[in-house]
């Protein structure tokens, strides 16, 4: 991909967004009352899992790009 990290970073401030709006929905139940704490707790998981995977995955890349030269 011709621009990956630029999509990685992206995705990155997207999850860190979502991770906020989980928060505050948690708190208030501004976004959603129905959302339990406990549903609340598994979307910031669950984002900050994909956040770790981004994470990896880009290092990654940078070591193979760095390798080849």
């Amino acid at each position: 991909m011709k621009h990956y990290t630029l999509v990685s970073k992206s995705a990155l401030v997207i999850c860190i967004c979502f991770i906020l709006l989980a928060v505050v929905n948690g708190f208030t139940g501004f976004i959603n009352s129905s959302i339990s704490l406990s549903g609340t707790i598994i979307c910031i998981i669950g984002f900050g899992i994909a956040i770790f995977a981004i994470t990896i995955l880009e290092n990654e890349r940078q070591k193979r790009k760095t390798d080849k030269f």
